[in-house]
């Protein structure tokens, strides 16, 4: 529940995600069969005893994620658990199902040896998918595939085969489901869409758009007002204007030797991917995504006030306000199951009444992705902020705590205005001296920026805790500098 006693059904399905997850997929049930567990389904029917829609959304949603078809053992699990028998239960229902859902349940379909259903159920799978993505599109032409091993299963041909004998085969009765799941456009989910850096850019403009609902503001740019401004290293930003004359930034990540353009179009689509599921007053806005000299880049507001750090060097300002904000954009991510990845000041803006906006998710890591995008979760950030495990282990990957160690230098930043192991000058020295043990020096004039600055680096150095198990949460970080202010 919400703080004000209202139903959170995004928190809910994530928890519901979680648990199926974590207690169902390796466990065997009662009588082999396939069952919700009995405290998951106290847990749904007690707290939707007035939304049975809600609730056979859930249900079905928990059914299709125990069915992975990455697994080598999807059709043992199909087998002993019987999942058909509760395929058939929710399609006879006629509930709205989501085209993942329905491609899912085919599978099901297949290993049971229930192909007249797989046939029906897939034939709407391809029939969206061309609708949606084009008939040229990579799903599309896979769910072709498969429909066609169905067809050749049964000793069938679909539509689009030729045979020079057209009495090679013969036909088996087609039998309907008793009722027909209608997969609406928008319960349409996307978790199963690949990305990859073959993609064309047309058909990644298209998922963010008809499958994923983000806006084409292409057609809505207008002319650049500033040339393009650096952000990060890795890309440029241009100041323009949209046409309602809205002041805007658009994000653009720079091709390098080691990366083709076809790779930045995926880096770029990654991003979109993480970025566009965020909502937090202290979040970048995502306003949306365009076709710009040839790439696809990213739409934001422009905040004419920079980075936080230099905001905060200006008089008046409170620091410790700063940190609150900052560190509840981060404690919302992770309550999302969202990893930032490279929080650092320069990656903090400031909008023009003076709230912190957390961007950049170009490494974010999204527990369970809307769009399936391969990239690696080890290492990555910016040395000087970047957790000790992530520098020195080779298996270490980023992590919320990871976050919470890189969110405590982004601190510093704020306090002192400048980065951290600033007397330092090369970045292989710093990473040596952490290897060493070293740690970052009290701050000399700490106390002139607050009159809680024993508090202030009190957090900062349980932030910075060596072993990640003993450094705070977000939102425990949050809650000390709410009651600092």
């Amino acid at each position: 529940m919400n703080e004000d006693n209202t139903w959170n059904g995004t928190n809910f399905t994530s928890l519901m995600d979680e648990l199926i997850n974590h207690s169902l997929l390796d466990l065997p049930q009662p009588g082999g069969l396939y069952s919700i567990p009995p405290c998951l389904h106290a847990i749904i029917t007690e707290a939707l005893t007035e939304d049975r829609q809600f609730f056979c959304r859930v249900a079905t949603h928990l059914l299709a994620l125990s069915i992975d078809s990455t697994r080598d053992d999807y059709e043992e699990l199909a087998f002993r658990r019987q999942i058909s028998a509760h395929v058939n239960s929710v399609l006879i229902q006629g509930e709205n199902i989501s085209l993942d859902e329905a491609a899912r349940f085919v599978l099901v379909y297949m290993v049971n040896g229930q192909l007249e259903e797989a046939e029906t159920l897939q034939l709407e799978v391809v029939e969206f998918r061309k609708r949606m993505l084009g008939e040229n599109h990579h799903l599309t032409l896979e769910g072709q595939e498969r429909l066609d091993t169905i067809y050749s299963l049964q000793g069938k041909i679909g539509p689009d085969t030729h045979f020079d004998d057209e009495d090679s085969f013969t036909p088996l009765p087609y039998s309907q489901l008793l009722r027909r799941p209608r997969i609406t456009q928008n319960r349409i989910s996307v978790s199963l869409q690949r990305i990859t850096a073959n993609t064309p850019l047309n058909d990644i403009v298209k998922h963010f758009t008809l499958v994923a609902h983000l806006r084409d503001l292409t057609h809505e740019l207008g002319p650049c007002l500033e040339t393009r401004t650096s952000w990060g290293g890795l890309g440029d930003v241009y100041r323009t204007v949209m046409r309602d004359g809205t002041e805007i930034a658009i994000k653009t990540l720079r091709p390098s030797r080691s990366k083709s353009d076809n790779k930045i179009t995926k880096y770029t689509a990654r991003e979109i991917a993480a970025w566009s599921k965020l909502d937090h007053p202290n979040i970048l806005e995502f306003l949306g995504l365009a076709v710009f000299q040839n790439q696809l880049v990213m739409v934001s507001p422009w905040m004419h006030c920079g980075n936080v750090v230099e905001f905060a060097k200006q008089r008046g300002v409170n620091r410790c306000s700063l940190c609150l904000q900052l560190s509840s954009a981060v404690a919302y991510m992770h309550s999302m199951r969202v990893v930032h990845g490279d929080i650092k000041g320069a990656n903090t803006l400031v909008s023009e009444d003076g709230v912190v906006k957390l961007t950049d998710f170009g490494l974010t890591i999204v527990q369970e992705p809307d769009v399936y995008i391969s990239i690696t979760e080890k290492g990555g950030g910016t040395e000087r902020w970047m957790a000790p495990e992530l520098l020195l282990e080779d298996t270490a990957v980023r992590s919320e705590k990871a976050d919470v160690y890189a969110l405590g230098m982004t601190f510093l930043e704020v306090f002192t205005g400048l980065p951290p192991y600033s007397n330092v000058r090369r970045n292989c020295a710093v990473v040596a001296m952490i290897a060493r043990g070293e740690k970052v020096q009290y701050p000399e004039d700490l106390s002139l920026y607050t009159r809680h600055s024993d508090r202030v680096w009190n957090i900062l150095q349980q932030c910075w805790q060596w072993k990640p198990r003993e450094r705070p949460t977000a939102e425990q970080i949050k809650a000390t500098f709410y009651e600092i202010m």
